[in-house]
């Protein structure tokens, strides 16, 4: 599966990263896949809640504000969409 992992500043994406990972099946997973993220988007990682692995795990979204951070942050959002494959109906 993949999650598209975007900054945004005043609706402008500033960063971008297509991540793709074997399986987020509970909080923990998901926490891992967010600091990976974190790290490849030089960022300092979000404190996750179980709010965010449900909104992600029903919607295929959530987002991180500034104050979801220990550290100031140089954006307004960061937002974890789930990108989903469709399968091919040709065949």
């Amino acid at each position: 599966m993949k999650v598209w992992a975007k900054t945004i500043i005043e609706e402008k994406i500033t960063r971008s990263l297509l991540y793709e990972y074997e399986a987020m099946s509970n909080e923990e997973e998901f926490v891992a896949v967010l600091q990976e993220i974190c790290g490849q988007l030089d960022i300092p990682t979000p404190i996750a809640t179980r709010v965010n692995f449900n909104h992600f795990v029903m919607f295929n979204n959530t987002r991180f504000k500034p104050r979801d951070f220990v550290e100031s942050v140089d954006f307004d959002v960061l937002d974890l969409e789930a990108v989903v494959e469709k399968k091919d109906k040709r065949k």
